[in-house]
């Protein structure tokens, strides 16, 4: 009996395997690459708004599947189909086009492991009665084509853009999601895109995009499709609307804040006493606790009733020495001066130069935008030292994405970002800005020639900015004038007149963000570097009002704190209100903050009257006014200081623990100047043990005992053998209080 001869298809893949071979024989005529091999074409279908959205829901590409950065079983993808080329030909050409089969197309490799009619580690992702399957196999079916190459998602919207529900709502409250394509045309892809809730404790999101509430609070849904991103707000009352009484908003934000916690059912707390406020702004505005004097002037008659006496301690402060040598360390610690790496004279005179700028209410834009631009000598030019943070353009633009734009781009280094809507291409443009920037030593140079490659291409990208189209280049002035592609100052002028512009949301919401943080102890944001439209504010309105003021106002650091210290906001109690819910992101009153390190430590130096020396410094130096975390102190190592080798949210990034609780009490931090200082002078000057008691009262919580305490202290006393060290004691225990460590 003969045998029957071989199907077309065999005769195919034996023709692919012999080109394939022969190609690599050197005396051999090199067959042409498959992935120029001719393809069928069908206009009704496109790989990348088809296709590659069903494999991304499917979960084909994620990051513990194919999407893994070396594939899984043979078989890689990119990362959620950040590069939809380069899938279509792993799937329809990668070893001879196995994975598919057009003339059968229920037998394509593809679609047997995706439905686990294979074994398939990954189970089954398209099961056979599915609309999914369904899709892919009419695909494949009519040839597997790639389609325009040029067609794509532009953008998502999502319906509705927020949710205002409660916990008795229905159980299933679906989202619509629209993609409109490049083309102008638009489609429903709810059924495809991915929804993650960023809070599952308030509210739950199904794979098919059904929001569950499950407690009061505010969250969101973050969507995906396409290389695009999207977020829709939930907000879930803490009880009914109140409508009245309501307080009456100081300035926008409360505006903005009050009418939130009316629509969410919550009652603001009450204003802090005065005595509150004063230690809460004047920790806030200059790092220290207020003086004794300064409490007992705010607190005399005339001074209460006076409408206007909290904002002229505001006004005080903005303009203190103080304030100049807090907001400094501030910006050092996001800025990381005297990083690894840096000199102790560069350190130096970085430092001194934000100094001087922070004294002189330089504008920050104004900051930034040299910062950007310098060069020179570190050691003599301090805002050269910011690019001396890396030697690769591609770290500084990450640099200058978190610390300037609120913005972490790492992740398209590699990929297309996951839950951001940047793309490789748009790190890469960005990266080049900072090509023709070189660090010879302690030196800056500009080159006129430096380019990024794209990694995948190998070609140079031009610079542009993230998000927006790249400004009109303008030629250096000067005799000598370059071509702007060709000069490293002009391209640097270039970005920094993009980023610090009042048309760049992303700056002033990024600054505003990590002042607000400062002020109320919670950003706007969370994290304060990861602005993006999957990660709303919890107050979207408000955030955009507080970035236009700040830039009608010229970037003025000084008018922005004395914004937000003004309002009813940051001058509520932090008491919750009783049975008043505790919510954490809605601002209804003053959330409780550990002192910073630095803080910390001058504030155990102000109570007890004695200077903690540090190395290189002239005595009486506050921690705050330390150039950089390289100076040794231990005390302030264990409280938690920022060792600024990334930016930090706030002076304090740790510290907390077994470890501090046993230095505050028994270290020589507080053991060391319980002698020596403000109970000894205080006693040799003949004042009484009670009045002394009440002294360090004041130094220490900003205010007086309380009966109870007073009672118990006067006790005390009367039986003390030795008041001296009976003061000690008392001292001790102010300083290791929960009080004194937080601002409340």
């Amino acid at each position: 009996m003969p045998r029957p001869g071989p199907r077309p298809l065999h005769y195919l893949g034996l023709a692919l395997t012999l080109a394939a071979t022969l190609a690599a024989c050197p005396n051999t005529p090199a067959a042409p690459a498959i992935r120029d091999a001719p393809e069928p074409t069908d206009a009704a279908w496109n790989f990348r708004t088809d296709i590659l959205p069903v494999l991304t829901k499917a979960g084909c590409n994620a990051g513990a599947c194919h999407g893994a950065a070396t594939g899984q079983g043979g078989f890689q993808l990119s990362l959620l189909g950040y590069d939809p080329h380069e899938d279509f030909l792993r799937i329809t050409r990668e070893h001879a086009g196995r994975r598919i089969d057009r003339t059968a197309p229920a037998e394509s490799l593809l679609l047997r492991k995706a439905s686990h009619q294979l074994d398939h580690e990954g189970g089954r992702k398209l099961p056979t009665r599915s609309d999914n399957y369904a899709t892919v196999l009419r695909w494949i079916a009519d040839g597997a084509p790639q389609g325009s190459p040029d067609l794509l998602v532009a953008s998502l919207q999502v319906s509705p853009p927020e949710i205002l529900t409660t916990t008795e709502s229905p159980s299933n409250l679906p989202l619509r999601v629209t993609a409109t394509l490049s083309d102008g045309s638009s489609r429903d892809v709810s059924h495809l895109a991915l929804y993650t809730s960023n809070d599952d404790a308030i509210a739950l999101v199904t794979p098919d995009g059904n929001v569950q509430p499950r407690s009061p609070g505010i969250t969101s849904i973050m969507i995906r499709y396409g290389g695009q991103v999207a977020a829709t707000r939930i907000a879930i009352p803490y009880g009914p609307p109140r409508t009245s009484p309501t307080p009456t908003p100081a300035n926008l934000v409360d505006a903005h804040i009050i009418a939130e916690l009316a629509r969410l059912g919550l009652q603001p707390a009450p204003d802090s006493s005065d005595l509150t406020f004063l230690r809460r702004v004047t920790l806030d505005l200059a790092g220290r606790l207020p003086t004794p004097e300064e409490i007992i002037d705010f607190t005399s008659p005339p001074t209460p009733g006076d409408p206007l006496r909290r904002q002229r301690v505001i006004d005080r402060l903005l303009q203190s020495d103080d304030f100049t040598d807090y907001w400094t360390l501030q910006f050092a610690d996001v800025l990381l001066v005297g990083a690894r790496g840096s000199s102790e004279t560069s350190a130096k005179r970085y430092h001194a130069w934000l100094r001087e700028r922070i004294a002189a209410n330089t504008p920050v834009d104004r900051i930034v935008h040299d910062l950007l631009t310098a060069s020179g000598d570190t050691r003599t030019h301090g805002p050269a030292n910011f690019l001396t943070l890396a030697n690769d353009p591609r770290d500084l633009s990450e640099h200058a994405g978190r610390m300037f734009l609120g913005t972490r781009i790492g992740c398209a280094r590699c990929h297309a970002h996951p839950t951001d809507r940047w793309t490789q291409e748009d790190y890469h443009h960005f990266a080049a800005y900072f090509a023709q920037v070189r660090r010879d030593g302690e030196v800056i140079r500009v080159r006129t020639t430096g380019t990024v490659d794209h990694p995948k291409t190998g070609l140079p990208v031009p610079p542009k900015p993230l998000g927006a189209p790249r400004p009109t280049p303008v030629a250096n002035p000067g005799p000598e004038a370059t071509a702007p592609d060709q000069d490293g100052d002009t391209l640097r002028t270039e970005l920094a007149s993009w980023l610090t512009s009042p048309d760049n949301p992303l700056f002033a919401r990024s600054l505003v963000n990590r002042v607000w943080k400062h002020c109320f102890g919670l950003g706007l944001v969370e994290p304060v570097d990861d602005l993006r439209p999957t990660n709303p504010a919890s107050h979207p309105a408000l955030l955009d009002a507080l970035a236009q003021t700040f830039a009608s106002h010229g970037f003025n650091l000084r008018e922005l704190l004395r914004l937000l210290t003004s309002s009813s906001t940051y001058q509520r109690s932090s008491a919750t209100p009783a049975g008043a819910p505790a919510e954490h992101r809605l601002f209804s009153r003053f959330y409780l903050r550990e002192l910073p390190a630095q803080v910390f430590l001058d504030a155990v130096v102000q109570a007890t009257g004695v200077p903690h020396p540090f190395e290189g410094y002239p005595a009486h130096t506050r921690a705050i006014q330390l150039v950089a975390p390289s100076t040794p102190a231990p005390s302030l190592d264990i409280l938690g200081r920022c060792s600024r080798e990334r930016p930090c949210e706030s002076s304090a990034t740790g510290g907390r623990g077994f470890a501090r609780a046993l230095h505050l009490i028994n270290g020589p931090l507080v053991h060391d100047r319980l002698a020596g200082g403000v109970i000894d002078a205080r006693l040799e000057a003949g004042d009484s043990p009670d009045h002394i008691a009440e002294q360090l009262f004041l130094r220490t919580l900003g205010r007086q005992p309380n009966p109870d305490e007073q009672s118990q202290i006067g006790a005390w006393l009367k039986d003390a053998i030795n008041p001296r060290e009976t003061l000690q004691d008392l001292l001790w225990a102010l300083v290791n209080s929960r009080e004194f460590a937080f601002n409340h």
